[in-house]
This record gives structure tokens, C-alpha cells and sequence, in this order.
């Protein structure tokens, strides 16, 4: 039976479509997309487990990278198909979700904790002049460096039109790198980017949108969801939707697809898209390829994808839930911060029912 055929049957003995009706059919819709669309498998592929994978291995640099000093790889021929089987399964799961089953009175809790190296330069924070920026320091130009845990806790009701509320939370600094590791780390409260990540206060964001104080309209007014002004117009069949992206780098080929991977730094982004649009964007960079599975126990995949000499970035995704559950960036290793990971972005997902207000 035809895909469009299973679809229309949905409901037939209905004498009108109502709301269920066509979220079922668009359930049923997506999830065969999951389970028929899989690219071509041109390339076999070898799973890879590693046992205890998790964030604090990848802060601890246990995912390698796969940048190679001197040398250049050929890019991949086709998506891997280990990856787009996970990718898949994700998206096949997603309209039932926690984030989809919430009811009146009840809030998604997202709990962001950001992990970030800051690279510190002794002579920028030695030479007295207040307008050097001593943590602009590149990784391999720096004396010491600090490992930064910013916090931050998102409240998101069942009706998103009604007001969200952000828990700007705390920052600090949990390790310290290099002879003068101490140094940075006393340091690191009085820099400016220090200041403004401990707010610690909440915040009421009206319908999910953040207002600046004095009232102007802030250059990036979503937080947590920045395709949100485009879901409308962002398509629902994953290759159109894979190809809207690529567009929107203003790229072609694997510069293309370099740009989009290096755009999802923020779980979020993509855990707070409709199940429909989620459903889609999973399908979508399953096409993308070079991305490689590194883990697998069933509910939970990690997938890497490196750009060599340059970046590696890691995902995590509870292929039950159909949520990101971390992304990892890497950009180099060496200098004091050894092979620490770059960035980690966490996020722990749950629903309560009520949420802290200003």
C-alpha cells in the first residue's frame, strides 16, 4: 500500500476532519518517512561502541577528534548509514515526546549547563591597560585557561503564547589549566562576559520571546529557538527541508553542510521546534554526510561529525524521547587546556507542573 494511501484511510469513516484526525494522519505520515525514507545504503559502515560514553567523558576529551595534522580526507561519498538509522529512529519517536504531552498548568522544564573553555593570556592580564580582553586568548596562544559551568533553566508552558520564564541561574568556574591556572580562574569574575552570565535572577519572556530592559527590540529576541520565525515557512519533507537549510548558508556543497553542523550548538534550537518540523530535521541531516555513530545501547546514540583540521562536533540524542541531549565542540587540542573539549551544552528535560516566577 502506497505511503499518501495508508494516510487517507486514517479517519475515513469520519464525516469531518477534526483536530485528532489530522494529527494522527500526520503522525502516521512522519513516522513512515521514518521508517521508508532511509538514503540509499551505497557505503556499509561499523558501529562502534564506547563503553561509559557520556558528558563528562567528552568534557575529559574522551571523543576523539578526527582532525589529523598534515593530512587531508577525501569527504564521504554518501550519508553513513549507521547514522541515518539513528537519526531515524529519532525522528520517528517524536511526536510522543514529553514536550508533546503537556496539559494545561504544566511547564517544560529545560535545564541548559553550559561547559566552555576560556583561554587566558599572562600579558594581556599583567600589562594594566583596562580595554585588553585577557580571555580573547586563542588556545594555542594562551597561558592559562579556565573550564566555565553556566546554568540556566528554561520554563515553558503547555500553551506557548502564554509567558515563558528564564532562570538566568549562576556560572563558575570548575577547573583550571596551566601553571598560572589559578591566576585565570581569580580573574574570571571580574571579566565582562563573567558579569553578564551571573544575572541570577528570572525572567518573564512573553510568549517565549525575550524583550530587552529599555524596551528596544534585542538582536536576537528567542533565547533558546532561533528558527522559531521561520517554522512557517521551514518544509515538513525532510529533503526540501535539508535543502532550505543548505540555502540559508549562502553555501554550496560540503561547505553547505559544514555550516548547517556548526549551526547547532544549542540543543535546544532543535528540541523546541514543532514535533512535525523536529521529526523533519532529524531526517534531514541523516542525509547530510559524515556524520559517524560512536555509541549505541538503543535509547541513546552519540554521533560525531568532524571537519578535518578545523572542528568536531558531538551529539547526543535520546532516540526514546526523540530530544538532543548535548552537543560537544571541538576546535584543536594542545596549549594548557590539553585535550579538553572545547564547548559541552547539556540539557535535562522534564515537566512540572509550575515554574518559578520574577
Amino acid at each position: 500500500m502506497q505511503l499518501m494511501e495508508r494516510v487517507r484511510e486514517i479517519g475515513v469513516d469520519e464525516s469531518r476532519l477534526d483536530d485528532d484526525t489530522v494529527l494522527t494522519a500526520r503522525r502516521a505520515l512522519m513516522r513512515e518517512m521514518a521508517r521508508s525514507a532511509r538514503p540509499e545504503r551505497t557505503l556499509r559502515s561499523r558501529r562502534r561502541t564506547w563503553a561509559g560514553l557520556g558528558i563528562g567523558g567528552l568534557v575529559a576529551g574522551v571523543a576523539v577528534t578526527a582532525i589529523v595534522a598534515g593530512s587531508v580526507l577525501a569527504p564521504p561519498a554518501a550519508p553513513d548509514a549507521a547514522a541515518a538509522e539513528v537519526l531515524e529512529r529519532a525522528s520517528a519517536v517524536t511526536f510522543d515526546a514529553k514536550d508533546t504531552t503537556l496539559v494545561a498548568g504544566q511547564y517544560l522544564r529545560i535545564e541548559t549547563v553550559g561547559e566552555h573553555l576560556q583561554f587566558w593570556r599572562a600579558d594581556w592580564a599583567d600589562d594594566g591597560d583596562q580595554n585588553t580582553m585577557p580571555f580573547n586568548a586563542s588556545r594555542g596562544g594562551s597561558d592559562a585557561a579556565v573550564l566555565v559551568r553556566d546554568t540556566r533553566v528554561l520554563y515553558i508552558p503547555a500553551d506557548r503564547t502564554e509567558d515563558w520564564f528564564y532562570d538566568w541561574g549562576h556560572a563558575e568556574v570548575v577547573a583550571s589549566f596551566g601553571e598560572r591556572g589559578a591566576d585565570a580562574a581569580g580573574e574570571w569574575s571580574s571579566f565582562p562576559g563573567a558579569r553578564i552570565r551571573e544575572r541570577g535572577t528570572i525572567e518573564t519572556l512573553p510568549a517565549g520571546e525575550y524583550l530587552a530592559a529599555d524596551g528596544d527590540e534585542p538582536p536576537m529576541p528567542y533565547l533558546a529557538d532561533g528558527y522559531r520565525p521561520y517554522y512557517d515557512e521551514m518544509p515538513r519533507e525532510p529533503d526540501g527541508l535539508l535543502e532550505w537549510l543548505r540555502a540559508r548558508s549562502g553555501m554550496t556543497g560540503q561547505e553547505a553542510d559544514r555550516w548547517l553542523v556548526a549551526s547547532l550548538s544549542d540543543p535546544s534550537s532543535i528540541n523546541l521546534m514543532p514535533a512535525d518540523l523536529r521529526s523533519a530535521f532529524f531526517l534531514a541531516i541523516a542525509r547530510i554526510p559524515g556524520f559517524e555513530v560512536l555509541a549505541d545501547d538503543g535509547s541513546t546514540a552519540t554521533l560525531q561529525y568532524a571537519v578535518p583540521e578545523h572542528r568536531t562536533t558531538t551529539i547526543v540524542i535520546d532516540t526514546a524521547e526523540g530530544l538532543v541531549s548535548s552537543i560537544a565542540e571541538r576546535y584543536g587540542t594542545g596549549g594548557p587546556a590539553g585535550d579538553t573539549v572545547d564547548s559541552v551544552t547539556t540539557v535535562h528535560t522534564s515537566v512540572v507542573d509550575s515554574a518559578p516566577r520574577p
